[in-house]
């Protein structure tokens, strides 16, 4: 069994929300001349103003709104279950209180509703209105209570804000108490002044955000204070793998990275979960050998193009026992995402 932890989605009502009424939802659906599909932008209200030469970020495969087309290229990759999260765009982060809080109700009732209608397929993973956080706790525990969530997705930050800022404490707390696995994807890149070309935003800026969440998180004694908090990070955790012992050698060192530890960061690295979206073999080994295959989980990044189509050949390229594979490919995910897989 094939269980995708990173699986992105739009919902249908949600786009047609936009068209209706762009203004209030402060973004824009519009046709991308050069795939010619459409396309779905937030935090503004006019196409972006897309130079190339690649295809458009913004414009929306098929078989992210389309539930049916979504099945099928599931049954193409050998998926058998895929958690379901919204792309990052959606986090809105950039609204107020207010409308992020719309926004990620409409989001999460479509995500349970979709699951509902696929349910030995999808399984719901949420979005919470992180700029407000007694509003994120709130839709946590609704969503909790009245659908089953067992996940939340987030940014890898919130408007600039790490978070090792105490704010957001309250927020980590209630998720480690309702035992729900927070999923960071990262949503903006640092440096993006310095990453305007090549498509470096995302193919350096993701993987240091990741990095910089992950330090937040272990330095900020987020993860020290909350020893059950699941915290697992997309693309194979960015940066974070590499730099671990770095992070050791600056705590032993200086004085500035003890402030909320009394262990070295690669302890509290041990609390942490990775999917295997490496794009490198080499670097998915290293990170299995350093995570554990227990700490390790599919992830497909569906359906962009940044992402993974064949996820098993992935693991076929690995020397893994049948035991470590059993854990990667479903054991793990359905233990954080508290599932009931069939007997084998």
């Amino acid at each position: 069994m094939l269980i995708d932890i990173h699986h992105h989605f739009i919902p249908q009502r949600f786009i047609d929300l936009v068209r209706d009424d762009g203004d209030r939802y402060q973004a824009v659906v519009y046709r991308d001349d050069g795939t010619g599909l459409d396309a779905l932008a937030t935090g503004r209200t006019d196409p972006i103003p897309w130079r190339g030469p690649g295809r458009l970020p913004a414009a929306m495969d098929p078989g992210i709104f389309d539930l049916s087309i979504r099945i099928n290229e599931m049954d193409e990759m050998g998926l058998d279950i895929a958690a379901l999260s919204v792309m990052p765009g959606l986090f809105y982060y950039f609204a107020d209180s207010a409308l992020g809080t719309e926004v990620s109700a409409i989001l999460n009732d479509s995500i349970h509703e979709a699951c509902a209608a696929h349910p030995d397929r999808l399984v719901p993973m949420g979005n919470v209105p992180l700029q407000d956080v007694e509003a994120a706790i709130a839709e946590l525990e609704r969503v909790h209570r009245d659908y089953g969530f067992t996940s939340i997705q987030i940014g890898g930050s919130v408007n600039g804000h790490n978070y090792d800022e105490p704010h957001f404490d309250p927020f980590f707390q209630r998720a480690a108490e309702l035992d729900m696995l927070l999923f960071v994807h990262p949503s903006v890149s640092p440096g993006a002044e310095r990453l305007r070309n090549y498509y470096t935003a995302n193919t350096i800026g993701f993987p240091v955000e990741t990095g910089i969440c992950a330090a937040a998180l272990i330095f900020g004694g987020t993860l020290a204070r909350y020893p059950n908090l699941k915290v697992c990070l997309a693309h194979g955790g960015g940066i974070t793998q590499s730099v671990i012992g770095r992070w050791d050698h600056g705590w032993e060192y200086r004085a500035e990275a003890q402030q909320a530890l009394e262990q070295p960061p690669s302890t509290y690295f041990q609390q942490l979960y990775f999917d295997d979206l490496c794009h490198s073999d080499k670097v998915l080994s290293s990170l299995i050998d350093s995570a554990g295959s227990d700490h390790v989980v599919v992830g497909t990044d569906y359906p962009f193009d940044m992402g993974e189509r064949q996820p098993a050949a992935v693991l076929d390229r690995q020397n893994l026992s049948v035991e470590d594979r059993q854990q990667i490919e479903s054991q793990t995910a359905a233990r954080l995402l508290r599932l009931d897989l069939p007997t084998q």
